[in-house]
Formats: C-alpha cells, structure tokens, sequence
C-alpha cells in the first residue's frame, strides 16, 4: 500500500514515540517527509535511516514548538526544500503530573505553553501551505485525556481537550477550502514520554486503576497510533472531518 507516493508531509515530535513511528509508516508508504523536533541530533539520525530504507526525501528541522517565530522559519524552509506540503501530523508535547494544589504556574504554563500553544504554533504556520493544494489533511495527537479521568494530570488533560477542540474548530472553518482536519486520542502508550509518567509524592497509587481497563491491560504501541494518523493523512480519509478516533485498547 502506498498511499503517500508523491506527497509530501510534515510531522512534529519526529525524533521519538508516536511521531517517529508515523514518520516511518508514512516513509514506508512512499511519502518524502519534513521532520521537526527539539532533538537535533537525534532527529537527524532518523531522517538519514527513514531516507536509506525506503528511498524518499526527507528533511528535518530542529525547532522549539514554543517558539512562534522559529516554527514559522522551520516549516516555510521544509516546505520550500520539499515543494509543499499536502499533510501535517502534530505530536509534539510534554507529559508533567502534580497535585494540582501544589502546581505552580510555572509548572502549569510550561504544560500549556508546549502541548497547547505549540498545537497552534504548528498548525498556524502550517495552514498557510496545505491550503495551497485542492485537498489537504491535518492529524493533531489528543489524548483520551480530554474525556477520561487521569489523575494528577489536570493540565495535561486540559490540553489535549483543548487540541480536540481547537482542530474541531479548524474543521469548519476550513473546510470549503479543501481542509481535513482529525484528531488522534491514544491511551497510554509506550513510549519515552508514557514510560515517563511517575505518580507525585504522597499521592494514592490505588488511583492508577482508573488508567487502564482490565487489570492486564497492555500499553499502545505507537505503530498502531501510526497506523489511524497515516489514515486520517490519507485519501482514505477524505469523507472523516472534525472528529476523533480513540486508540486505547478499549478503556473508553
């Protein structure tokens, strides 16, 4: 299956986890690639292997989501070297857990500022170059944080209530001009940023069941989140706008 022959697309958070396992199903079926990350180094050694092993073009940028500025110079450079984009996969972001009356608003604007501001960073400067083609697609990584209870994680959660939303809003205010724009909802997943997770001190473990839905219940693998993204990217999704899909192993 090659669905991305001739077609060029842009993904966030490249470097690892659930951006870097679109990044090679995408490269895996004959799509070139503008990669961006805040891991320089390790960004490039993914460009370089996704390039030799499936012989498609692929360029990176290393780039702070945070930074307005610098992600409108990262994607206008990838779009110019590639000829244009056709479709954009936002995974970029952070996972922090606290007592919420112990957070402080550092803590809490360093949630917001990366999983929220840079959703719009990205897809704002983004737009500008997908809605340049008849049909264009945009794939923003939610969570199943935005309608389930995790505890610990009110900011994490508001974010990616708040990414469901927002790309819903992108839906119909684009979608006369060709947009399609879908969510990802994972559960927890294994990757760095899911391995990562670690209850506060002092806090009830006995509130971890509420995560998972059977008491063996695996975590996702990124491939699989990869595999709806490459869909919701693809012509297979044209008649899928403003909505979600959940891959979380049934938990809702």
């Amino acid at each position: 299956m090659k669905r991305f022959t001739n077609k060029n697309v842009l993904i966030t958070g490249a470097a690892s986890g659930i951006g870097h396992a679109a990044a090679t199903r995408i490269a895996s079926e004959g799509g070139n690639l503008a990669l961006l990350d805040v891991n320089g180094d390790k960004l490039g050694q993914v460009a370089h292997e996704l390039s030799e092993k499936y012989a498609v073009k692929v360029i990176y940028e290393k780039c702070n989501v945070v930074d307005f500025e610098a992600v409108k110079a990262a994607i206008d450079a990838s779009c110019e070297k590639l000829g244009g984009i056709q479709a954009l996969s936002h995974n970029a972001g952070i996972l922090r857990c606290y007592n919420t009356h112990e957070m402080t608003l550092e803590q809490w604007n360093e949630v917001i500022s990366v999983n929220l501001t840079g959703t719009f960073n990205v897809n704002r400067h983004a737009l500008r170059h997908l809605l340049k083609n008849k049909h264009s697609y945009v794939v923003n990584t939610s969570s199943i944080a935005a309608y389930y209870r995790h505890p610990w994680m009110s900011a994490y959660s508001a974010t990616k209530g708040a990414i469901k939303s927002f790309t819903r809003s992108l839906f119909i205010e684009y979608a006369q001009q060709g947009l399609r724009a879908n969510c990802v909802l994972p559960g927890s997943i294994d990757t760095p940023l899911g391995r990562s997770f670690e209850i506060p001190e002092g806090a009830d473990p006995k509130l971890l069941k509420s995560l998972v839905p059977f008491d063996n219940a695996t975590l996702v693998s990124p491939e699989s989140v990869a595999a709806a993204i490459a869909f919701l990217a693809s012509d297979d999704a044209f008649h899928m706008n403003g909505t979600e899909i959940s891959i979380d192993g049934g938990k809702i």
